[in-house]
């Protein structure tokens, strides 16, 4: 891909911005990874709590206080709650 060449959706054919490419680019990354851990002896439960600690700890580095950190991950889990329950 040239330099200034813009990435498409899949899904649409519209130019991605920057932000929606790195979304892409993370989330493909992410699913690789799990696919990759899929065949180790391990359930890939175990490797996605050892994710999920991976980046709540990081939410704690990066958050200005505790309670700004408790706060983002209070609001994710709630949404990830209701987009699985309902």
């Amino acid at each position: 891909m040239e330099k200034n060449e813009k990435m498409k959706c899949k899904e649409c054919g519209e130019d991605l911005s920057p932000e929606e490419q790195a979304h892409d680019a993370f989330n493909e990354g992410l699913e690789s990874i799990t696919q990759l851990v899929s065949l180790s002896p391990l359930p890939v439960g175990h490797y996605l709590t050892l994710g999920l600690a991976y980046f709540i700890d990081q939410i704690y580095a990066c958050a200005p206080d505790n309670e700004e950190a408790e706060r983002v991950i209070t609001e994710i889990t709630a949404k990830c709650k209701e987009e699985n329950n309902g």
